[in-house]
């Protein structure tokens, strides 16, 4: 072969390669449009949506719109009024036994907290349990969670009279102390940092928010372990109390030490609340507290509500369950 021959092969084999390469380097980002660089998916601050769904609650709590208490009087007549579409769904918070005992007719029984996000979101909801209080704690888990709920004013304590009933109840000759207060205003600290909290790889909202309810369960402290604890000669193990009472009714008297934040400006307030310390939440009789400390356990919070409230600690205390006037003798079923 001639010399022109050979160098003519050359150049077609050349240009032949070069076209069999040219896709293959298109493809490895050697040339054209430069590739993206791949990107690992948004972070998400937990703490900052649970936050966020605590403050649209407790925004409409304030404002009436939800998260209620409703009294037994009240439930009793919306059931009996012949119209059975604005009937509530009823769950009681109770234990089985009790729920197999005597429930409110209707009622269904959730056993645990982590179950709430069970029922159904197209229904108005009617929690309860004992006193009120347990029942307020699920009441606020069910608002965050964009629930419509309301907690029945101290439970089964205000449906029933029948001992055998009702179960438990708050009697002042029993529960109520006359523990020290003091009138002194106490002044909470700002700039603490907010918790941490991780339950769940999902970063959805709803599911964020979903996740924080289901870690909560029911913590209370009674006043006699309080009083012990505030009296032991050790401050150390002392915990940073919230009274969730009134401006007014904090300043004629409260258990010693405490601070006062209500219960809708909670969310404003929580570099005030440390994240290393326990909490102690009171309210009145134990419902607003209730609620306030589902919220800041949700929150990562180590938060305990006193058990009936100040109706526990001290006998100046006001708005306490009566039964003579408080307890109905309503229908149950087993």
């Amino acid at each position: 072969m001639r010399r022109e021959s050979w160098i003519r092969a050359a150049r077609l084999i050349g240009i032949a390669l070069l076209l069999v390469t040219l896709p293959l380097s298109f493809a490895c980002g050697g040339g054209g449009e430069p590739q993206p660089t791949p990107t690992s998916p948004a972070q998400v601050s937990e703490f900052e949506v649970v936050q966020e769904a605590v403050a649209d609650y407790l925004d409409d709590w304030a404002a009436g719109k939800n998260g209620a208490n409703i009294k037994a009087v009240d439930l009793y007549a919306l059931l009996n009024d012949g119209d059975t579409s604005n009937d509530p769904h009823i769950v009681s918070c109770r234990s089985a036994a009790d729920y197999a005992n005597g429930h409110i007719p209707g009622a269904v029984n959730l056993g645990a907290f982590s179950e709430l996000s069970s029922l159904p979101k197209d229904e108005d909801i009617l929690v309860y349990c004992y006193t009120g209080q347990s029942a307020s704690a699920a009441t606020a888990l069910l608002g965050t969670m964009g629930y419509d709920v309301q907690n029945l004013l101290h439970g089964m304590s205000s449906w029933s009279s029948d001992p055998a009933v009702y179960v438990s109840r708050f009697d002042a000759a029993t529960h109520q102390h006359d523990y020290t207060v003091e009138t002194a205003a106490n002044t909470a600290t700002g700039g603490n940092a907010y918790p941490d909290i991780e339950n769940t790889t999902s970063t959805d909202e709803d599911a964020i928010v979903e996740a924080a309810a289901k870690t909560v369960t029911a913590k209370y402290i009674d006043a006699v372990d309080l009083y012990a604890l505030l009296n032991d000669g050790d401050s150390d193990n002392d915990p940073v109390i919230v009274s969730l009472r009134s401006a007014t009714d904090y300043a004629a008297g409260h258990v010693p030490g405490a601070v006062n934040i209500g219960l809708g400006s909670l969310a404003d307030n929580l570099d005030k609340l440390p994240a290393d310390e326990t909490i102690v939440l009171y309210c009145y009789t134990g419902h607003t507290a209730g609620q306030a400390t589902a919220l800041l356990n949700m929150l990562g919070y180590d938060a305990q509500s006193l058990k009936f409230g100040f109706c526990s600690w001290s006998s100046t205390a006001t708005k306490c369950f009566d039964a003579a006037t408080a307890a109905s003798s309503y229908d149950v079923e087993s």
